[in-house]
């Protein structure tokens, strides 16, 4: 019976070993943003999401030929905002706010980014790391 139970914890244990493995490929930061590219722009908020997993801000700007283009930019888990007191609450933004962003664009994904910049519509900066951009 003692056999039992050990071989159930050992099974249990390296089935939360290979959970916890595929929790970090699925969030592999250089495979999806390129890393050596940075972009800055301006916009106007269209949505924003304090919601986990990730913070988005959807924001709309106009290119030069006049196009409006829709963008999602990302940041980190809301819950690292709030425990940290890092300056970005559910009530930072709204729809209608005219911000500036910067950040490493996707390699998949058309006009998505993850922020490494943003410029609140008072002037405010907030600057985001992220520490597998970081080389950690």
């Amino acid at each position: 019976m003692k056999y039992r139970w050990a071989l159930l914890l050992a099974s249990a244990g390296a089935i939360g070993i290979l959970q916890s493995r595929a929790g970090l490929a699925h969030h592999s930061f250089a495979a999806h943003y390129d890393l050596d590219r940075e972009i800055t722009f301006a916009g106007i908020v269209t949505d924003y999401r304090f919601t986990n997993p990730h913070v988005l801000i959807l924001l709309e700007t106009t290119t030069e030929d006049g196009r409006v283009v829709e963008w999602i930019a990302e940041a980190g888990s809301p819950t690292l905002y709030r425990r940290m007191n890092m300056g970005l609450q559910s009530d930072s933004l709204g729809a209608g706010d005219a911000i500036t962003v910067a950040g490493h664009p996707s390699r998949f994904n058309e006009n998505d980014m993850h922020l490494t910049r943003l410029v609140f519509p008072d002037g405010r900066e907030m600057t985001f790391e992220n520490a597998q951009a970081a080389g950690r």
